[in-house]
């Protein structure tokens, strides 16, 4: 199930909620991100179990306009914690913006 759609550009961004039980925490609600547009589409369903965590992601995958061939390195990048990449160094690092 889609929880968040958003639209930016050429693509439609989801933030994706599947339920599912495990043997280690029984039944329980994962979260995921979805990416579609001009003929291509990406997702992975089971990013995290905690919203805000995944939430942060959509919201910086939204405002880079992430193109779906990409998705799965920028996951894999952000679990790991080197997600600076894909904002903008100057935020990334709290430097202010030179003109």
């Amino acid at each position: 199930m889609i929880s968040l759609i958003c639209v930016r550009g050429n693509y439609t961004y989801g933030l994706c909620e599947t339920r599912i039980t495990t043997d280690e925490y029984g039944y329980t609600t994962t979260y995921g991100i979805m990416i579609a547009g001009e003929n291509k589409s990406a997702s992975i369903h089971d990013i995290s179990n905690s919203f805000g965590f995944v939430y942060r992601l959509f919201e910086l995958i939204v405002e880079e306009e992430l193109y779906p061939e990409h998705l799965r390195d920028v996951v894999e990048d952000y679990l790991s914690g080197s997600f600076p990449k894909i904002i903008p160094f100057s935020m990334a690092y709290n430097d202010p913006v030179i003109a």
